[in-house]
């Protein structure tokens, strides 16, 4: 009998002893986890749920929105998750700037611009699909990185009247693009109250500045003469965020530790160096499709 106690006592050290020394970051999600969100998809490195996700930065809150499920980072909701291109794209505020013909002034509405991610975070802000636009007949704005790269960027769009807008343009006529730099998490957006619309209020009343997807806009003339632009999906509109596992630096660092921390699982799997700061994605090998985050989530097109 006191053979069998020593031999549980051993066993109970071993199994604690195991539980103390195992790598970190190696586990893989429960089955139970949800990997939906009302109509978007919420794949493995993001989770919804406690212990779903690889990381806090990649956990998402599943909210009802009018009347909907609908996955947030923070504030910004999710529309879609790309694990093949290591990108989010979520709906980004845009920040207005009216003349108020009662007070004869300029003033901000809706929610403060910007976007404020720290250095830790998974995301990056696109400097590849993402332009600064500024939208107006007499609007400057700025677009600043106060927090990691320093960066400050201008846009400035004028226009002397109606006749000189055209429909698709954004060149400087009523609409201006700027783009920015890579690294950026954070960024902050204001207006120079040094120019305003009291003079040509009565046609165009608001600027409209904010940092979005480039290929989810296209210039209406209606944006200068109507609320339009503000007007959709309660003034937000599509950004796209690059994301990797940023706390390791690369591939050839990821790969040292292959039995803990290493997040590409599949066998089929193969680490890529993050394009937008450090970091690194997991994509599948050649011929393999799936979730390559997961042990045995990179299969071949015969196992579909």
């Amino acid at each position: 009998r006191r053979n069998m106690q020593a031999l549980l006592q051993l066993g109970l050290c071993l199994i604690l002893l195991a539980a103390q020394y195992a790598p970190a970051g190696s586990a893989v999600p429960s089955s139970h986890c949800r990997r939906q969100c009302g109509n978007v998809e919420i794949p493995y490195p993001f989770g919804i749920d406690p212990g779903c996700s690889l990381r806090d930065g990649f956990h998402l809150d599943c909210k009802v929105h009018d009347g909907i499920e609908r996955p947030f980072r923070s504030a910004f909701e999710v529309l879609d998750i790309s694990l093949k291109q290591g990108t989010t794209r979520v709906l980004n505020f845009i920040v207005g700037y009216c003349y108020n013909t009662s007070t004869g002034s300029m003033e901000y509405f809706g929610r403060y611009g910007g976007l404020n991610e720290g250095v830790s975070s998974p995301y990056r802000l696109s400097d590849v699909q993402n332009r600064f636009m500024v939208i107006g007949c007499n609007a400057l704005a700025s677009i600043s990185d106060r927090d990691g790269t320093g960066y400050e960027g201008y846009g400035a769009a004028a226009c002397r009247n109606q006749s000189d807008l055209v429909d698709g343009s954004c060149s400087g006529i009523g609409c201006s693009q700027t783009t920015i730099p890579k690294r950026m998490y954070f960024y902050a957006t204001t207006f120079f109250s040094t120019v305003n619309n009291s003079q040509i209020w009565k046609f165009n009343r608001c600027s409209y500045a904010v940092l979005m997807e480039t290929a989810s806009f296209r210039f209406s003339t209606k944006y200068i003469t109507t609320n339009k632009f503000n007007g959709t999906n309660d003034g937000r509109v599509p950004v796209v965020l690059d994301w990797a596992v940023r706390d390791i630096k690369s591939c050839d660092v990821a790969k040292q530790n292959k039995t803990g921390t290493y997040a590409c699982l599949s066998s089929n799997s193969k680490c890529v160096n993050s394009s937008n700061d450090q970091g690194y994605t997991c994509n599948c090998t050649n011929g393999y499709e799936g979730n390559p985050y997961l042990p045995g989530g990179c299969k071949g097109s015969t196992d579909y």
